[in-house]
């Protein structure tokens, strides 16, 4: 799937689900779409998208593309919710990944203005324990889509056009840049786990076992570029 082809993901399986993509709205700038990714299961559209944003294509250089999205996990199926498991998350974003190309980059709010969720409320936690973006939820989420390096935690913003508070991924634009970046990250990780070691707060826990599903997904030191 080339990179700013958001319509590919339409139709596109995700587990028992299928990918219903379409564009919402007009942004009046070229370039730009709002979109809207909903799940279908059984024959059954979702009531509301499981990630919607404003999209900007990717452009000749120096402008890369970028998707700056509200995620939500689980979301409504007729007075139900259905949630996607961590296999087909990672599905999920990694189709996701393909609309960013290198240099560019994916936002996911963990601010909601009335809709929060786990996924947000665990980000929010996680980030005001000092624990590293990546060992958040919506951070596995980046990583997932090859957009993690290095993460940016928007938590404070600088101005009203900066939306709501979120983590902003990048996606390397070389492998020397992906690797400097995987070195500088397992650096951090290292160090949260050398912190924690012996806590039994619920929120380290959570965050050690991400950082061990890391492990075993492959990031370490020098990994090479996914």
């Amino acid at each position: 799937m080339p990179p700013s082809s958001w319509e590919a993901l339409e139709g596109l399986s995700i587990g028992a689900y299928r990918i219903r993509a379409q564009e919402e709205g007009a942004p009046g700038t070229a370039g730009r779409y709002y979109l809207a990714f909903y799940l279908e299961w059984e024959g059954v559209r979702s009531d509301r998208p499981i990630l919607r944003g404003l999209y900007a294509a990717p452009r000749p250089q120096p402008i890369p593309g970028w998707l700056d999205g509200f995620f939500r996990n689980p979301v409504p199926f007729r007075g139900r919710l259905v949630e996607l498991d961590e296999s087909e998350l990672r599905a999920f974003f990694q189709a996701v990944g393909h609309l960013i190309p290198p240099g560019g980059w994916l936002a996911l709010a963990y601010e909601t203005f009335g809709e929060t969720q786990a996924i947000h409320q665990e980000t929010e936690q996680a980030l005001r324990l000092g624990i590293p973006p990546i060992l958040t939820p919506l951070g596995m989420c980046l990583f997932y889509a090859r957009c993690a390096f290095p993460i940016r935690d928007w938590s404070i913003a600088e101005g009203w056009r900066e939306g709501p508070r979120k983590l902003q991924g990048f996606k390397p634009r070389e492998e020397a840049h992906h690797r400097r970046r995987v070195n500088e990250l397992w650096e951090e990780i290292q160090a949260f786990l050398r912190r924690t070691e012996g806590s039994t707060r619920p929120e380290f826990l959570r965050a050690r076992r991400r950082a061990e599903q890391l492990r075993l997904m492959g990031l370490s030191p020098s990994a090479v570029c996914p």
